[in-house]
């Protein structure tokens, strides 16, 4: 068995494609195919259902598990092997979304410069689900994200460490009429769908937190949805343009609030409070990561 297999099977489970999943792992169709089904004879059982759309097996699902793990900790003991730590020349591997990438990490950075020293730092951005399938398979080491059902859901605990960072809110916003007034005001409609709203993808983390808080209200609100996007600015943009109302990250409209081209279109009830975390494996023990973490 070669761990190439097992990061084969990762990344057809994570994009459940044979076709992306070989493009992604720089192989031919064909060649990726014939690597899975020798993962598959060397664990003794079929692993996925070759059928569209592609999904795994009740022995894949148990396999995937033990394959991340088994991956995340042989990386981890790797990296300590060939170095007893992450050099200073060597970057701490860091996920995370283009929003905290740009609005949070730079100062979070140069703060713990401050205390750390200067260290080099690779930072990716992506989608949640695919910034948690990173730090499970041990791709990076470090996961810098907003809370959310999701990632509590595919945090477990006995795997993953997680510290809080800092609290946030999202603000319901819109831009000012001709009166200086939300132009789009949140009412509360047990029927009607009234207010034109920008939404979250479902690849955004906080759509979950956002949806987890209208549940909670009373009552539904009156929202008609109008656009969707996977990006904060994108949505922001589109408030600034008084297209509808959005739900927007304090960190994100802090500017435009300041500015006057967007206001507060609700009361403090329908502010939603969400925390910015980072996470790590348990397993990965390297000296700078856990210097890292220690001085959280």
């Amino acid at each position: 068995m070669q761990l190439e297999w097992l990061e084969d099977f990762i990344e057809l489970a994570r994009t459940r494609s044979l076709s992306r999943a070989a493009e992604n792992r720089c192989v031919t169709h064909p060649a990726f195919g014939r690597r899975i089904r020798a993962l598959e004879e060397w664990v003794g059982s079929a692993l996925i259902e070759r059928k569209q759309p592609l999904s795994l097996t009740p022995c894949g699902v148990l396999f995937l598990d033990a394959a991340t793990q088994s991956l995340a900790l042989l990386t981890a003991v790797r990296a300590q092997f060939q170095g007893t730590t992450l050099s200073r020349d060597e970057p701490v591997r860091i996920a995370t979304g283009r929003t905290l990438a740009c609005d949070f990490f730079p100062d979070w950075y140069q703060s713990l410069n401050r205390q750390l020293g200067s260290f080099p730092v690779s930072l990716v951005t992506s989608g949640a689900q695919e910034a948690i399938s990173k730090l499970s398979a041990g791709e990076v080491d470090l996961l810098l994200s907003f809370s959310s059902p999701l990632t509590q859901t595919l945090m477990d605990p006995q795997r993953f460490d997680s510290r809080v960072l800092a609290s946030e809110e999202l603000l319901p916003v819109s831009a000012p009429d001709a009166h200086g007034q939300p132009r789009q005001q949140i009412a509360v409609d047990s029927s009607a769908l009234t207010i034109p709203w920008l939404a979250f993808s479902p690849t955004l983390a906080l759509r979950g937190v956002l949806a987890q808080h209208l549940e909670q209200l009373p009552q539904r609100l009156a929202l008609r949805m109008v656009y969707q996007a996977d990006s904060y600015d994108a949505i922001l943009e589109m408030a600034k343009r008084g297209i509808g109302l959005a739900w927007l990250p304090r960190m994100v409209v802090k500017g435009a609030l300041e500015s006057g081209d967007l206001l507060i279109a609700g009361s403090a009830e329908f502010r939603v409070s969400f925390d910015v975390s980072l996470h790590r494996l348990r397993a990965n023990q390297s000296e700078l990561v856990m210097k890292i973490w220690n001085s959280l």
